[in-house]
């Protein structure tokens, strides 16, 4: 039985890449798929055809096909690289008609990592997620990456399943999280009586904002591990916890300790993942 795939967009390929101090990728054109490098940190030097312009970190740049383009690193840097094929013609002409470099927003960045690790998961266990499921999301991510006029609000925290960032409660403990925040803090910032407080944050989220709050943390230490080569007692230190109770709430909910959580995933560090049976990947990184 063939797997649906999305009607517009086919992700064929994807990898985090980590790049050393001077390494490129020379000067190429893709015949037939379109690709999305995004910089998750470092710099360097990109070639759209005859354009050269700085590559730097928290942008995407795309290469669309029949288009020469290569890039460097003039330092260390952390990837993630797309690959994927339009079906859609007007699609495919209107991202060739927009500039091909963009901001990420922080909402942008979480989505583009969760599409990441979704396919690195599907990959490693077929059948967890389906794999439209990723194309629509990672297409909807795309568009909104391109289209965007500057209108979403940016912040040092934007995570998925996270849907109630007008509540003023949730926006200064995502602003704050990383600061010693307690139930009585809240209530004086905010001027409710704390029994209050937890009946109407329960009723808005489901959690008390202690909860919530752990839960804000604990998504951002995870993806430190996730994409960042920080010490572990500094990820913790950077999201308001002693490394002992980060390493005791992660492993509660992940089954794994710090160490190993990450290192389950820098395993996948420049391995194809791909999404397409018949797509193969031709590297042409210079170190």
């Amino acid at each position: 039985m063939k797997l649906l795939r999305d009607s517009q967009l086919t992700l064929l390929w994807t990898a985090r890449i980590d790049y050393s101090k001077g390494s490129q990728v020379e000067p190429h054109t893709h015949s037939d798929y379109d690709q999305l490098l995004v910089v998750l940190s470092g710099h360097g030097k990109v070639t759209f055809g005859q354009q050269e312009c700085d590559m730097q970190e928290g942008h995407a740049y795309l290469f669309m096909k029949g288009i020469s383009h290569s890039f460097r690193f003039t330092g260390q840097s952390v990837t993630l690289d797309f690959k994927f094929r339009l079906a859609d013609p007007e699609m495919a002409d209107y991202f060739s008609s927009i500039q091909p470099f963009s901001l990420c927003e922080s909402i942008h960045l979480a989505e583009l990592k969760q599409w990441y690790k979704m396919s690195l998961l599907q990959a490693r266990k077929p059948g967890r997620f389906h794999p439209m499921s990723i194309e629509a999301g990672f297409k909807g991510t795309l568009v909104s990456l391109l289209a965007s006029n500057g209108s979403i609000q940016s912040g040092p925290y934007t995570e998925l399943g996270f849907k109630e960032s007008n509540d003023p409660i949730v926006h200064y403990m995502k602003m704050h999280f990383a600061e010693k925040i307690t139930l009585g803090m809240l209530s004086k910032h905010f001027g409710f009586n704390p029994n209050y407080l937890i009946k109407r944050f329960f009723d808005k989220t489901g959690m008390t904002p202690i909860q919530y709050l752990q839960e804000i943390r604990l998504e951002k230490a995870k993806e430190y591990l996730e994409f960042t080569d920080l010490p572990i007692s500094e990820v913790a230190e950077m999201v308001g916890w002693t490394q002992a109770y980060f390493s005791k709430i992660l492993k509660k909910r992940t089954g794994l300790p710090p160490s190993q959580y990450r290192d389950s995933l820098l395993n996948a560090i420049g391995q194809d993942i791909i999404l397409e049976e018949n797509f193969s990947n031709v590297w042409r990184i210079v170190p």
